[in-house]
């Protein structure tokens, strides 16, 4: 991510931060040991409490409340300085074995939300598509 991993901690430990990359509805204390409450919609609206709360290096969540499937499961942000900005590594420990579609539908989620997240601090740049190298005569 093109920011310092101070400013990317601060995306991950503040309400107003959670709220500008993953949905605008989120209430709770997200400091050390606090409860996150995130609001999406439908039956979807999970609960974590802050289990790991090292700045500017580690967060840790553990789904509390709000949604079955989520229930005990784990998630973890470890940010390391790198090249000016932030190398950011997402983990997520299921607790309970998931059906395949769960598991294709939550990780497109979370690697949208947190291309969202990174998004919000690198500068605006062009789409860029994918360009195969140059082909030889075809037979």
């Amino acid at each position: 991510m093109a920011a310092p991993r101070e400013k990317v901690f601060q995306a991950l430990t503040t309400i107003e931060g959670l709220a500008a990359w993953w949905t605008t509805k989120v209430d709770g204390d997200a400091g050390p040991d606090g409860v996150i409450d995130f609001t999406f919609g439908g039956d979807f609206n999970p609960d974590t409490k802050v289990t790991e709360f090292d700045s500017p290096a580690k967060i840790g969540w553990e789904c509390v409340g709000g949604v079955e499937q989520w229930a005990d499961n784990r998630f973890q942000f470890e940010l390391a300085a790198q090249d000016g900005g932030t190398h950011l590594r997402f983990r997520q420990e299921y607790a309970n074995e998931l059906g395949d579609d769960d598991y294709g539908v939550y990780n497109y989620n979370w690697g949208y939300y947190l291309w969202r997240a990174c998004a919000c601090f690198a500068p605006p740049a062009k789409a860029s598509r994918f360009r195969p190298p140059q082909a030889s005569a075809r037979e």
